[in-house]
Formats: C-alpha cells, structure tokens, sequence
C-alpha cells in the first residue's frame, strides 16, 4: 500500500530544513537526502496533483538549484546569460502558480525572505510584458497587499509589508518606503527589519538633498570617450544642451527594446541641440563594438564604458539599480525627466516638451 503523500505544510517544514542544511552537507560531502536533489523534485513535480502541495514544491526547486549551480561571476559569458534565463523563467512560472495565501511563502520566509521580492515582481509579468514601469509597480504592491489580507501566516505578513519598503527603496520613494515600515512596526513591534529601514531612512533623507531626481542639478562623473582616445566627457561636455544619460548594455532585452525609440528621437532632435551619451554595464568593450556593427544598433552618439570602482561610484552618484536607466539634462545642468517618462512613446513626448523647435 502506498505512503500517503505529505499536504503543504509538511512539505514547508520538510523542506525548510532540507535547503537550510543542503550547503553543510555539500561543503562536507556527505550524502545528500534523495528528497533534496533536484532531480526527485522534478519527478516529485511531475506526478503531483495538489495545488498547494505543487507551489511549495516550485519554490523548493528554485532553492535547490540556486544552491546547486555556481555563483554566476564564476563562469563563462554564455553560460551565465543561460543560467540567467532559466532563473528568470522559473521565476515567472513560480510567479503565475503561487497565490497571495499559498503555503509556498511560507517556504520563502524561512529560508530566503528577500526573494518574495522577485516572485512580487514577476507576479506584474516584471520587464517581461508590455506595460509602464508603474503599471508593473502597481501589480506588484497589488499583490504583496493581497498576501497581507489573506496569507493565515503572521510571520508572512510582515514579510509582505517589509517586502513592500524593499520595493518602494529601489527608486528612493521615500514617503511610499515610511509609510511601509509604519505599518510593520505597528503590526509587528520588534520586527528587525522596522530597524533596518529606519536607518536607510535616515541616510537616505540625507542623500536625497543631492539625489539624482527632477530638479536637482547631475551628479558630476567623469568618463573616458569609448570612441575617442584619451577624450573625457563630463557633464561640461554638455554645458548649453539638452542631453540624454543612459545606462544600457547589449546583453539587455529591455534596453534593446528601446534603441528604436531612442534611434528615432535622435534623427529628430539632434538638430534641435539633442545629445545622447551611453554608459554601458558590458563585461567587455568587445561586446559594444560588435553590437554597433548591426545598422540596427549604430547609436551614432556619445558612448563610455566605465567598469571597477568608476562603474560602482557611477551607479551609487546616479542611484542606478537595473537598466536601463535614463535621464534627460537640460542646458543648466538640472535634471528634467527621468527613465519613467523617457521610454517607449513617453521619450518623443517629453522631449518635445523641452526642445524648442527650430524656427
């Protein structure tokens, strides 16, 4: 007679315990429980008809392989975009099966609680569908308030609301991350995150006076000319002109989604005064340069490939976090629009907004 099969909440603690303990037994190599290779998750998935049961058993097979596969720095370019897209698309189908009350989040609290982040955004379809960043932001927070009103989890609650000011931290919506960590400190007093963001909170109300936002004048950066030796662009460089910042790579879907857009908004202002200068997050010049050779991809502007602690300073100045990332910079230096309003059919708008015609 078959063992009848374990509900979700068995499969939580089971498996709880199984990723937590998984790098020991690795690092000693000792003999990993057959429940934990990734393998009898897959077959373990392939018969299973229970919902909840399917839901936790998704999250434990990220776990898993996350814990299996090794740090992405660690190898070759190819293999990291592959690794990379799978990562990505289990994401997505964990996102689409895993409801707001699902045991499975209970899995997440216990062993990675930043992840709900990610299953938060991949639940709007992320940068993967076509929608505005806002749209894909509402679906999100849409989805981390429907876990607080329904989830039977105190523990996972919490985790929604601290999940929430993560989110909200991203792009420094300072109100919108407060607002989040009032409510987890009124619903869980001691919660160690409340400590956490109160303390980012601080320093970023601090930052915030010289953010790279609407209104502020542009960090200063100085990088070397990609295309011209020994040439530096700095934001004098610009000083009379409206210009575009934006941080890209070849390697990005949503930034090459983008380039149409961008290709055309140059052809038509550049005789207006317009200037574009690209930063790239590439791991090598190479891969700029035989991108470029596409005449789909000539971006006949300014281009700068800054890497090591100049990427890093760059990043932290400008508050970049993904890609792409885009500013727009009016001839006094300050800054007039950013990534939001400066993609798909919002670029030509704003920018007809700013540019004078030629008369």
């Amino acid at each position: 007679m078959q063992a009848p099969q374990e509900d979700a909440h068995a499969l939580v603690v089971k498996y709880t315990a199984l990723i937590k303990d998984y790098p020991r037994l690795r690092a000693e190599k000792k003999r990993v429980p057959n429940e934990a290779n990734l393998e009898s998750v897959y077959a373990r998935l392939a018969r299973e008809t229970n919902p909840e049961a399917r839901q936790v058993l998704l999250v434990a097979r990220q776990f898993l392989l996350k814990a299996r596969v090794p740090k992405p720095q660690g190898l070759p370019e190819d293999v990291r975009g592959l690794v990379s897209s799978l990562d990505t698309s289990l994401e997505l189908e964990m996102a689409a099966q895993i409801p707001p009350d699902s045991p499975a989040l209970e899995l997440v609290q216990a062993v990675e609680p930043d992840f709900l982040a990610d299953i938060a955004w991949h639940a709007s379809g992320g940068g993967y569908v076509n929608q505005k960043e806002s749209e894909a932001a509402r679906k999100a927070f849409a989805y981390l308030e429907q876990i607080f009103e329904k989830h039977p989890s105190r523990e996972v609650k919490a985790l929604a609301l601290a999940t929430g000011a993560n989110l909200y931290s991203r792009p420094r919506m300072l109100t919108e991350t407060k607002a989040y960590v009032d409510r987890l400190e009124a619903f869980a007093p001691g919660h160690p995150a409340v400590a956490k963001w109160r303390e980012w909170l601080k320093q970023a109300a601090k930052e915030d006076l010289v953010a790279p936002k609407v209104g502020n004048p542009v960090p200063h950066f100085k990088v070397e000319d990609l295309d011209k030796a020994r040439h530096e662009i700095t934001p004098a460089t610009f000083k009379g002109k409206y210009w575009i910042m934006d941080f890209w790579a070849s390697w990005c879907g949503p930034c090459k989604a983008e380039l149409p857009n961008l290709h055309k908004a140059f052809a038509k202002y550049k005789s207006r005064g317009l200037e574009v200068l690209s930063l790239s997050w590439d791991k090598n010049a190479r891969d700029i340069a035989a991108f470029r050779k596409d005449p789909q991809h000539l971006m006949p502007w300014h281009h700068a490939f800054p890497q090591g602690e100049l990427a890093k300073t760059l990043n932290a100045a400008f508050q970049v976090r993904g890609i792409p990332h885009v500013l727009l910079i009016g001839p006094d230096g300050k800054i007039l629009a950013t990534t939001e309003a400066l993609r798909g059919e919002a670029l030509e708008q704003t920018l007809e907004k700013y540019l004078p015609a030629l008369k």
